[in-house]
């Protein structure tokens, strides 16, 4: 497995994977032009960052960007990005979360000293998170949404 910088190629992958982000296991995927799904987009690829396996089929994606209304806000005021990731369904449990959550956040510290996310409390990516150094920090979006940060090393 391998982590590289997504292209403009990759925009529909992402697509998906924004779609698997934005839902609760077990429930249907929102449509590509949901709201939801637009609004967690990278807005640039070179935001994010793609899994992929050894013949070049893609795994997973991470990425950040900037939500309106920031979910966390630095102490002067300027927006925390956050991150979005996902892993293709047939691929979880095989540490590529984890990577995908390492490989963006050494991208993110060179423009970057903290990445937020939004986790609803039910989901079971919360441990990975917290095992990836994410820190609850407030109240997410949502009923159920934790807001979490992790502060990053330049």
């Amino acid at each position: 497995m391998e982590f590289v910088p997504a292209g403009d190629e990759d925009q529909a992958f992402l697509v998906e994977m924004a779609r698997v982000a934005c839902t609760l296991q077990d429930r249907p995927l929102p449509a590509p032009d949901a709201p939801d799904v637009l609004a967690c987009l990278p807005r640039s690829s070179a935001a994010a960052v793609i899994a992929i396996d050894h013949a070049g089929h893609p795994l997973g994606a991470a990425w950040w960007h900037l939500h309106e209304p920031s979910l966390l806000v630095m102490p002067d005021g300027s927006a925390i990005p956050e991150m979005t990731i996902a892993v293709a369904d047939g691929a979880r449990g095989q540490g590529i979360g984890a990577g995908l959550i390492e490989a963006l956040a050494s991208r993110a510290a060179v423009h970057f000293s903290v990445l937020a996310l939004n986790v609803h409390l039910r989901n079971p990516a919360t441990r990975l998170y917290m095992r990836a150094c994410f820190r609850v920090a407030g109240k997410g979006r949502g009923r159920f949404g934790v807001a979490m940060s992790r502060e990053l090393r330049r």
